[in-house]
């Protein structure tokens, strides 16, 4: 410390350096408004007591020649023209005051940034204003008093300069412009405007002059009349919450503004935008919340001297005319004295370097409604430039508007006060008077507790104001008008805008200035003291715990109480809304109600809402234990409800009431004029109310079906209303019981029937009778009968007399008897009269098990044994029923004994069955009637899979008629070929596609025929195959199945000779190849397969099954691996293997084209031929050595990749020939290689350090190994070997050693035979290679002078490569030993291999890199559970999206209409069944869709464009008949799910009934470069992309997901033989394809199962 002390002592202190030029900016820079001079100078001004301020704006002109004036006064190019102020640039502008002059003190400040006015009656605190000059002048000059002081910059640095001058009575501040800002004068309008607010809370300033070179444009002059005291209220608070601020006072002063402008500067317009000036910004849509909808018609706007913007022409520059504008407001006033605590005091003198003010006043404006409806008619007169008091800046604010009420402090800040008036007091800004300070410490508790005066200062005036209205309010007879009536809108409107004055708003820029006033503005007053807030309610002014919100389930009936008024969604916020709790408007209460019900009687409307209100809220109760206690309460209201019953005077009181009319029961029957009980409220009161809710609610009971009936009856009830008596109301009453009785309970039609069972109310022909004894018409057989009176025509009326007792029918024994008596009834009269009898159709079972009724042909039988007299069913031999008449179809008569259960026409499984009759002629009856009448009875019932035994369609079979099955029965006759029945010619085509009768046998059946009865011969095959490839029933799959039966007959001639008859064998054509010409008849395949040829349509079938033209690779594998030692035989390869690796050459170069069923046979077969080196025993001659081979599995064979090894092993093990392309073929079935089954055992001794031949090795690996490696296929090395950091001796050394010695052992596993070979098999060598325990690979290299690269070599190529060669090894060697210049020479591009070198070396870093942070990643998923996303995702087709295409061009080409959609889908189908268009109609088509903009087929999924280089595939039968077709330019091989995509092909096929078609349609193509290509429509052929199929497999699309998909692919291309373009008509004919298809489509099993649908048997 003694030492840093000391060093500290030495140093010399250095000032810091300001840039006041910078300083002065970023002050500047906090002065963003307009006008800041002028604020800032006319507030020096003020604080200096001056009365009048002068503003001149000066031109160059002026200032050059004002001096020497020559007798004449300047103007605009030394005329006296009126100036152009729009245009005319400034040179100079000088503001003077005549306030007091300078002092020394003020020259001293004036020179001092930052150093405020000490006087604590001065607003003046920061020191900072004076400078806002700069931001238009680089040099002001100050003048006062005879002295002057100039202000400038020399660099970045301020100086002034003193000086004295002549004394005037001005302090003028002089300010020549700098150059960017020599502009015109600001917009006149706008800167009286702004002088015209500005001036408002000045204490001293009250005349303000405004000139251009001289000439005067505007005055501005302001003056006060004198102050009223107002007395402070007894139960306000005139003291801050801190104490800090003391209102000791209060006064109020009306103070005015006048503004002279000449029209000249009038004319220049303004800045300010009419959209600024609309102030219409927060109006409520609702027109009620408008002034303007309660402005009375009689009532005018304020009227406003209109103001012209044009210039006068006799105005001159000397003498314009001049423009006044005038304004009125009240400014209200508190004297406040302030005692601020020490801690306080002393921090702001800290902060301001002065005291606080002892007393100051504050002081609030208020703009009376008046005076703001007349700015708002200036606005209205002149809307290109508006008010002068109002916008930006402006004296009067908008209210709910823009331009809000601002803070004053002298002058405006930009800090609003949230209300619609301004307020000034001594509140401490911040430095840029933006705003009040309210974060710093002791500043913002002073603004804080000076804003309590605000708050107080906005509730005193409102209570003024408000009390004002409410003292003018109009009464009538002492009571106060309601506020909707148009005699007091004057005083609504007052109230309102009062309402709408001190209603807060969010304040700016600081939100909490309106927050703190807000809290003032309603804790101002002592609430112990005084609880009342007046407002604006229905009934004129009241105050706020008398009034109560507007509800609208009180609103119709509660009329004493007061509410507030009501608001509308979007409505401006209103003073009642930001009431505090103390003041808030309360909500209704139950004595409330009670006190209404007890003051008056209510208008039946009026109980109507009472009522409601009450049941809506019981009902809205939950808590059965709150709805039990709030009906204690109901007494309370029903003992004092009374009520007037519409316009009547008939009073009802509730406390009388226990039942109501339920409208669910009565109504619209019962009328107002029923009687009812004098218990039962009319039903006029309960209309509008929940029916279920009035018993709980009002304890009422609904009136019931006994209590109206009792009251009917009862011994009270008037004449007009005795049922007993009164035959029309007995028939009323019956019409309301007709109407409610299906409503009534069992219960209560039974105690209705007692109790009215023995009253004779029912009228009738004889007078009144009890139910019992009166009869219905239709029972009167003999005249002699009472019967009903009332008007039977409605069956309801018939329901209630039958209830109550009245009789229909006679006994119905008794009517069976008499029938069984009379003979001379006929069927028709029983019928008839059974119908009107509900016990009979009640009885009607039992009926229909009597055989009464007659036949045509005699006899009796059942009902529904008989079938209705019609012509057409005679000819079926069926009874028919004896009628009298002839029964027209669909008459009464037919309907009438249908539903008796007569029969119209037979069962359809009946039908069928007659139709196999053995009897031709009952046959053709009964298919005839089966196909009239299908459509009409038959069609939704028929199902043909249920009559698949039962022989009923005209067929023909062998060439005699018969009648067959559905299953045997086809309509294509050409099937006749191979022995199916065919339908006669006679069948129409229409009722063969009604019954839905099969084109084709199915593919079961047809593989049954070969399975049963194969072709006998050649010529019987020849024509079923060349048939067959004309046919599409046999997809892929079947046609696999067809391969693997013997159905092709093979002719070979008997062991006898050539002569001797031919004998035939049937093979399957798995089993066949195709041709064998072009092998000769001593050939190898000759022996080994078997070769037809059945023609060109023949073999097409044939070739679908599988059949090749020639053996390939797998036929050839089959036989080798059937009988290996017989196919050696063949060969003739048992002496020499030679030709056997011919075929095994030819195996390798086909391997990859293989089954992986095929590659795991072989892997399994000893099919293989392995060597061995063996050495003859005999003792008396030398040993010779010789290779030995033997077939073996591939497994035990193993590849000679080291020569050495070879030499020391090869007797011992069996090895694979020498021969690059079979080492190949028997790595890839499972041969291992001879070095990776020897154990290394490296034995260095004596290591020897300081051997210097190790690093040279080192750096020669390092240096040229990747020159070796550059060009080896990485296939061939092993993992990591590439890019091995051999530089990082962590992972490379070299080191040397006195000894090297290497010991080889082979893998017990590979030895042929258990002879027992040496233990050990050990080397001297002088280079070899160990891997240690980490990884780390040590080159070990015995010292020796001359090293042996060769061995280096060798033991590097083992460490690289999974298997290397000799030739490898010798180049690794040459290139170690030659230097790289030489390199260069011999070709090596050694520059280029190293930068890719090191480029791989980087690119396997940052891939480390990534596998590292994948591993991390991985690490934190587990840890942290992730997500898992159940189930397979469903695909959506990218067909749907075909639909969106949109483009125009042509409006002929392809056009469908709508209306012709059948025959265009018939058309299309059609063209299917003809295959690929003629080159004729290729041209029509090109003709017709040419020259047509629309957007043709070149979608990326549909375009033929996209693959235009295609060639023909044989792919022996994988596809079945569908050619199938490849890119040329495609690398990839054609995939083995080419199969499974054939088959989907195939079953759309049949989906789209195309199978029996003898030209197919569809194609395959291979095109994997563009998956995403579905397929296009090349001249009617439909191509489709396998790559498309595999691309969707890949991502987990099931079957079913494929049919569906390709079902819309293929429908999509089918519509492009109508049209080429994707337009509304191509999405026309595909939705209509698709409805069409989508049935068959569905009963394919994959896509039922992919639904989860219901197989057809369940």
């Amino acid at each position: 410390m003694a030492s840093l002390s000391k060093t500290a002592t030495t140093r010399t202190p250095r000032r810091v350096e300001v840039n006041q030029r910078a300083l002065v900016d970023k002050v500047l820079a906090r002065y963003p408004e307009e006008f800041t001079v002028f604020r800032e100078l006319l507030q020096n001004a003020d604080d200096a007591r001056a009365t009048k301020v002068l503003i001149e704006f000066q031109t160059k002109d002026y200032v050059t020649h004002s001096a020497g004036a020559n007798g004449k006064t300047n103007g605009i190019n030394g005329t006296t023209d009126i100036p152009d102020l729009l245009t005319t640039k400034l040179f100079k502008w000088v503001v003077r005051n005549n306030g007091d002059y300078f002092e020394d003190k003020d020259w001293g400040r004036l020179t001092k940034i930052a150093d405020g006015n000490p006087d604590e009656q001065k607003i003046g605190a920061f020191g900072v204003g004076f400078y806002s000059v700069f931001g238009i002048t680089d040099s002001p000059l100050v003048l006062s008093g005879g002295k002057s002081l100039s202000i400038f910059f020399q660099g970045d640095q301020l100086y002034t300069l003193d000086d004295a001058c002549s004394q005037s009575e001005w302090t003028s501040i002089e300010m020549v412009l700098k150059e960017d800002m020599q502009v015109p004068v600001p917009k006149p309008f706008d800167l009286a405007r702004f002088l015209a607010a500005t001036m408002t809370f000045m204490s001293s300033v009250e005349n303000a002059h405004v000139s251009f070179d001289n000439k005067v444009f505007m005055k501005i002059v302001k003056s006060r009349q004198v102050p009223s005291p107002i007395r402070v209220p007894k139960d306000m608070i005139p003291r801050s919450k801190e104490d800090t601020m003391h209102i000791k006072g209060l006064s109020v002063v009306t103070q005015g503004i006048t503004v002279e402008l000449t029209d000249w500067a009038r004319a220049a317009g303004t800045k300010i935008t009419s959209a600024h000036r609309s102030g219409n910004e927060n109006l409520s849509k609702d027109p009620v919340k408008r002034k303007s909808f309660w402005d009375g018609s009689k009532r005018e706007a304020p009227k406003v001297a209109k103001v012209t913007k044009v210039v006068s022409r006799a105005s001159t520059y000397d003498h314009p005319p001049w423009l006044t504008y005038s304004a009125k407001y009240a400014v209200y006033s508190a004297q406040v004295t302030t005692s601020p605590s020490k801690d306080l005091h002393k921090g702001l003198r800290a902060m301001t370097k002065k005291d606080p003010p002892s007393h100051f006043d504050f002081e609030m404006v208020y703009f009376s409604k008046e005076e703001q409806d007349a700015r708002t008619a200036e606005e209205k007169s002149d809307p290109d430039t508006g008010s002068i008091f109002k916008g930006p800046q402006g004296l009067f604010p908008q209210l709910d508007g823009e331009y809000m009420s601002r803070i004053f402090i002298g002058q405006s800040t930009a800090q609003t006060t949230g209300i619609s008036g301004h307020m000034s007091g001594r509140f401490i800004p911040t430095v840029e008077r933006g705003s009040i300070d309210l974060t710093n410490g002791h500043i913002a508790k002073w603004n804080q507790e000076l804003l309590y005066v605000g708050g107080f200062l906005a509730r005193l005036v409102y209570e003024q104001e408000i009390r004002k209205v409410q003292d003018a309010w109009p009464t009538v007879n002492g009571v106060v008008v309601p506020t909707a009536d148009a005699r007091a809108s004057a005083s609504r409107e007052k109230a309102s805008y009062a309402m709408r004055y001190f209603t807060f708003q969010p304040s700016t820029p600081d939100a909490k200035v309106s927050r703190i006033l807000q809290d003032a503005f309603f804790d101002c007053f002592d609430y112990y003291s005084n609880v009342h807030f007046p407002i604006l309610t229905n009934s004129g002014i009241r105050y706020t715990k008398d009034v109560r919100e507007i509800h609208a389930d009180f609103s119709s009936f509660m009329k004493m109480v007061p509410t507030q008024l009501p608001t509308s969604p979007g409505d401006p916020l209103s003073l009642v809304d930001t009431l505090p709790e103390k003041y808030g408007v309360r909500t209704y209460t139950f004595s409330d109600v009670v006190k209404e019900l007890q003051g008056r009687i209510l208008q039946e409307e009026e109980m109507i809402g009472c009522l409601r209100w009450w049941v809506n809220f019981i009902s809205s109760l939950e808590a059965d234990e709150e709805r039990e206690t709030t009906l204690t309460f109901l007494s309370n209201l029903t003992d004092n409800a009374k009520s007037r019953i519409g316009n009547s005077t008939r009073v009802i009181e509730l406390r009388n009431i226990t039942k109501f009319v339920d409208a669910s029961v009565w109504l619209p029957w019962l009328q107002s004029d029923d009687a009812l009980p004098p218990d039962t409220i009319p039903f006029s009161f309960t209309r509008a109310l929940d029916r279920r809710h009035i018993s709980p609610s009002l304890l009422w009971q609904p009136m019931t079906l006994v209590d109206w009936l009792s009251h009917l009856i009862s011994p009270q009830i008037d004449a007009a209303h005795d049922i007993r008596k009164n035959s029309i109301y007995s028939n009323r009453v019956l019409a309301v019981l007709g109407n409610i009785w299906p409503m009534m309970s069992s219960d209560m039609k039974s105690e209705a029937k007692d109790l009215m069972q023995d009253v004779p109310w029912i009228a009738t022909n004889l007078g009144f009778r009890t139910p019992g004894g009166a009869y219905f018409p239709e029972a009167d057989v003999f005249r002699d009968l009472p019967v009903v009176s009332v008007n039977l025509f409605d069956p309801q009326i018939l329901t209630v007399l039958g209830e109550f007792g009245v009789k229909r029918h006679l006994n119905f024994e008794e009517l069976f008897a008499k029938a069984d008596k009379l003979s001379t009834w006929s069927a028709m009269e029983m019928i008839r009269y059974l119908s009107t009898d509900p016990d009979a159709m009640e009885r009607l079972e039992d009926i229909r098990k009597y055989a009464v009724f007659p036949c045509d042909k005699g006899g009796k039988y059942c009902i529904t044994d008989l079938y209705l007299p019609h012509g057409e069913i005679r000819p079926l031999g069926l009874p028919i029923l004896n009628w009298s008449r002839r029964i027209d179809k669909d008459s009464e008569d037919e309907q009438l004994l249908t539903d008796m259960g007569f029969l119209r026409h037979p069962p359809l499984e009946k039908l069928i069955e007659i139709a196999g009759d053995p009897d031709p002629k009952v046959q053709h009856a009964a298919f005839g009637y089966l196909a009239s009448k299908f459509d009409e009875l038959y069609d939704t019932e028929y199902d043909p899979s249920k009559y698949d035994d039962m022989p009923f369609i005209p067929a023909i079979r062998d060439g005699h008629e018969c009648v067959g099955a559905y299953e045997e029965v086809y309509s294509d006759p050409s099937w006749a070929l191979m022995g199916f029945q065919k339908v006669r010619p006679s069948v129409d085509r229409k009722v063969i596609g009604r019954l839905r009768m099969r084109e084709a046998p199915s593919a079961r059946q047809v593989i049954e025929v070969f399975r049963t009865s194969p072709p006998k011969d050649v010529n019987i095959a020849m024509k079923w195959f060349a048939f067959l490839a004309t046919k599409q029933v046999l997809s892929p799959g079947d046609l696999q199945q067809i391969a693997e039966i013997p159905i092709v007959p093979v002719e070979e001639l008997t062991s006898q000779g050539h002569s001797d008859p031919v004998e035939s064998r049937l093979v399957p054509p798995r089993e066949c190849f195709i041709g064998g010409s072009q092998y000769g008849e001593d050939h190898l395949y000759r022996r080994l397969f078997t070769f037809v040829d059945f023609g060109e349509h023949a073999n097409r079938f044939l070739k679908a099954c599988g059949v090749k033209a020639k053996p390939d690779c797998s036929d050839i594998v089959h036989i080798l691996i059937k009988d290996p030692k017989e196919f050696l035989r063949k060969a003739g390869a048992e002496g020499d293997p030679e030709k056997y690796l011919v075929e095994l050459r030819g195996i390798a170069v086909g391997y990859e084209g293989l089954s992986e069923e095929d590659k795991k046979r072989m892997k399994n077969a000893p099919i293989f031929v392995g060597y061995r080196t063996s050495k003859s025993s005999d003792p008396d001659h030398a040993p010779v050595v010789r290779d030995e081979f033997q077939l073996v599995q591939a497994s035990k064979i193993l590849l000679a990749d080291d020569m050495e090894n070879r030499r020391i092993f090869g007797e011992f093990v069996w090895l694979a020939p020498q021969d690059e392309l079979l080492e190949k073929l028997y790595e890839s079935v499972g041969s291992g290689y001879l070095s990776a089954h020897i154990k290394y055992n490296v034995k260095p001794t004596s290591e020897q350090p300081k051997w210097t031949r190790c690093e040279e090795v080192r750096r020669a690996i390092l240096e040229k190994l990747p020159i070796f490696m550059h060009e080896f296929d990485e296939q061939r090395l092993k993992q990591g070997s590439v890019h091995r950091k051999w530089d990082d001796k962590t992972r490379f050394l070299v080191k040397g050693c006195k000894d090297l010695k290497v010991d080889k052992r082979l893998d017990s596993n590979y030895r042929i035979s258990a002879e027992r070979q040496r233990e050990s098999n050990e080397f001297y060598v002088s280079a070899e290679i160990t891997t240690e325990e980490n990884g780390r690979v040590v080159l070990w290299l015995k010292k020796t002078e001359h090293l042996d690269m060769y061995d280096v070599a060798v033991a590097l190529c083992r460490l690289l490569f999974k298997t290397h060669k000799k030739h490898d090894v010798l180049s690794l060697m040459t290139i170690l030993e030659t230097d790289k210049e030489v390199l260069r020479k011999r070709g090596y591009d050694v520059d280029r291999i190293e930068q890719a070198h090191e480029a791989a070396k980087l690119e396997d870093k940052k891939k480390e890199e990534e596998r590292e942070r994948a591993a991390r990643n991985k690490q934190l998923e587990e840890g942290g559970g992730g997500r898992h996303s159940g189930g397979n995702p469903r695909f959506r087709s990218k067909f749907l999206d075909f639909f969106r295409w949109q483009s125009g061009g042509s409006k002929t080409a392809g056009k469908v209409d709508v209306r012709e959609i059948d025959d265009a889908i018939k058309e299309l189908m059609d063209q299917c069944a003809k295959g690929k268009a003629t080159p004729e109609e290729q041209e029509i088509r090109n003709r017709e869709h040419s020259g047509a903009d629309r957007k043709r087929k070149d979608v990326k999924y549909c375009t033929e464009l996209k693959s235009t280089a295609l060639e023909i595939v044989d792919v022996s039968g994988a596809a079945g008949f569908i050619p199938v077709w490849r890119q040329i330019t495609a690398r990839k091989e054609i995939p083995g799910e080419l199969t499974d995509f054939a088959n989907i092909v195939h079953g759309l096929n049949g989906v789209l009934d195309l199978s029996n078609n003898e030209h197919g349609i569809f194609n395959i193509f291979w095109h994997p470069e563009d998956p995403d290509l579905m397929g296009f429509n090349r001249h009617r052929l439909i191509f489709l992309n396998l790559a498309h199929y595999t691309q969707h497999l890949d991502s987990g699309m099931t079957p079913g997901q494929a049919y569906i998909h390709w079902y819309y692919i293929i429908l999509h291309e089918i519509a492009h033989n109508k049209t080429p373009f994707h337009d509304e008509n191509h999405e026309l004919l595909v939705s209509s394809l698709s409805a069409l298809f989508l049935p068959r489509l569905h009963d394919v099993e994959e896509v039922r199962e992919y639904f989860n649908c219901a197989t057809d048997g369940s």
